[in-house]
């Protein structure tokens, strides 16, 4: 088994301190400066226990917008549907970090597997469309996120519940988490199972189906100065054994970590 990075987001996965944060300006990971428009940039660093990809570091511009209606969070955007005493309900667009390209496995890998890796198909990254639920209290928040892949790729949805207790400590806004989020037959089958036209070429079949994944991660949030935002959020997520037996997994755990800095405008 393949040693996995550590993260700091989550994804790592459920998703992203700016994907998470776009509910209400209550939400425990939401940059604290009040101004409607930040920009920055956001690294992520993901391991999804891929064989031989090792961990993968995506940057990306952090753009953060926060109107009375619509909001930019990092890699999710949407609108408030419904935002009251603590309950707010929004319709979001998103994406995630589980792609892959097939020349990123190892071919000595895959070979012990019974695999010639030119005959795997990339695992694109999906665009997800859907509804973000959350309730914020005094005993912390519960978030619930019902999506699905419009992209083409999977064509599948994901279900995911969380909670996060927010805690400050020393200038920083400190949220651990923990909660679970599952993956309809058709998002486990198209990134970790093998595809039909996979088959075709002969490929050995491994199809997982519908599969939960608990996890556990925490978020940081920090002003710097009056204009800048540290925001740094790390998730561990435990592979169920139908996902790590599949021939394209090396390990039984996923990390992602995502890290940025936004300026207030």
């Amino acid at each position: 088994m393949k040693k996995s990075c550590s993260l700091l987001l989550a994804l790592l996965m459920p998703a992203s301190v700016w994907a998470q944060s776009a509910s209400s300006s209550d939400d425990p990971t939401t940059p604290v400066n009040t101004s409607h428009w930040q920009l920055g940039l956001g690294v992520a660093a993901s391991d999804n226990a891929y064989v031989g990809q090792g961990s993968k570091i995506t940057p990306f511009p952090l753009v953060v917008y926060q109107g009375d209606r619509f909001f930019i969070q990092g890699i999710t955007a949407g609108v408030h549907l419904l935002k009251s005493d603590g309950v707010a309900i929004d319709a979001i667009v998103t994406t995630g970090f589980n792609n892959v390209d097939a020349n990123d496995f190892s071919r000595a890998d895959l070979a012990r597997r019974g695999i010639n890796r030119n005959d795997l198909d990339d695992r694109d990254r999906s665009i997800d469309a859907g509804f973000a639920a959350s309730w914020t209290g005094r005993f912390g928040q519960l978030r619930a996120v019902a999506k699905t892949d419009i992209s083409g790729n999977s064509e599948g949805a994901e279900y995911s519940l969380e909670y996060g207790y927010r805690m400050h400590w020393a200038g920083f806004t400190i949220t651990p988490n923990v909660g679970a989020v599952f993956l309809s037959s058709k998002v486990a089958d198209y990134y970790y199972g093998i595809h039909s036209d996979e088959r075709r070429r002969g490929v050995p079949g491994y199809v997982p189906g519908g599969s939960l994944i608990p996890q556990a991660g925490i978020g940081v949030v920090r002003p710097i100065g009056d204009k800048w935002t540290l925001l740094i959020n790390a998730k561990y997520t435990e592979l169920p054994d139908k996902i790590s037996h599949s021939p394209l997994v090396d390990g039984s755990h996923g990390t992602t970590v995502l890290i940025g800095f936004s300026r207030a405008l």
